[in-house]
């Protein structure tokens, strides 16, 4: 039997991040899907199975805040990785696993998202929160 791939949903203003990603991600062995739209990537939640959440903390259509309340009331929730575009401080951490993210990565990383979100995918997660 093989196994499917893990999906991954990329939501992202720079269209730059948001293709070296999905790239990178499905030369990983992940099936993407990327928007730059908060409002869409939440229709895609309801209604397509994503196992992780690469949300940008900008977006220019709906307050990262606001965005990741929405993501916390749908009947079945991803893991949420956080990117950023500085390295992320204790203080972003602690305001965005609040509203449900198990990790902020700096987005700039295209490895260390890449390795945030397999280990997401892991049977056991090395960690419920980490920051690069």
């Amino acid at each position: 039997m093989t196994e499917s791939k893990k999906r991954v949903l990329i939501v992202d203003n720079d269209e730059k991040v948001l293709w070296t990603l999905q790239r990178v991600l499905e030369n990983s062995g992940f099936d993407t899907y990327a928007t730059w739209s908060g409002y869409e990537a939440l229709d895609l939640l309801q209604t397509e199975d994503f196992q992780v959440l690469l949300v940008d903390d900008y977006l220019p259509d709906l307050h990262s805040s606001d965005f990741l309340s929405r993501v916390a009331n749908l009947p079945i929730q991803p893991w949420v990785v956080v990117m950023q575009s500085s390295v992320p401080t204790n203080r972003d951490l602690h305001h965005y696993t609040s509203l449900g993210a198990v990790s902020v990565i700096g987005k700039h990383q295209p490895d260390d998202v890449c390795n945030a979100v397999s280990s997401c995918c892991s049977e056991e997660p090395l960690a419920k929160v980490w920051i690069n």
